[in-house]
């Protein structure tokens, strides 16, 4: 009964002891492989006995004859190598910019009778009552017209 009392402490300290023991075994085996040999010893600098044994004697240069080329008068031109099926002259595929229809256009009457003539805060105390599609319709209205931000904030 005791040993289950005493397992929260006695098992992070089992944890603790066996996590050491393997960090020290893995020290030893990196020490051991960076243990330095006689062969890892840095080689001395050269001495001037040394260098010239290395020094390389100058190559050969061969003489080479001179030939010129010959020039086939008889040849046919670059012009005349082209192909004859390929046009010269540039075509538009694609021609952008504004044109007469320029798109679906779309016009939203006032939501209600005298709409225009009310103030911001009018039409925001009439909208905290109005319907989902009465201020989906104040909305598009107002962003075509005054775009007043207290309306638009109160048909969110």
């Amino acid at each position: 009964m005791s040993s289950i009392i005493t397992l929260p402490i006695r098992l992070p300290l089992e944890i603790t002891y066996r996590a050491a023991k393997l960090g020290l075994e893995v020290v030893r085996t990196v020490a051991g492989v960076l243990e330095r040999d006689e062969a890892d010893r840095r080689a001395p600098w050269p001495v001037e006995e040394d260098v010239e044994a290395y020094v390389a004697e100058p190559a050969a240069v061969e003489e080479v004859e001179h030939v010129e080329a010959l020039v086939d008068f008889d040849a046919p031109s670059p012009e005349e190598l082209a192909p004859t099926h390929i046009d010269s002259e540039t075509v538009v595929a694609y021609e952008s910019g504004p044109g007469d229809d320029v798109g679906a256009e779309l016009h939203v009457d006032a939501p209600w009778e005298g709409y225009d003539r009310m103030r911001a805060a009018d039409i925001v105390d009439r909208l905290q009552v109005a319907d989902e599609a009465t201020r989906a319709v104040v909305r598009l209205y107002e962003t075509q017209g005054k775009a007043r931000s207290s309306v638009l904030a109160a048909t969110a």
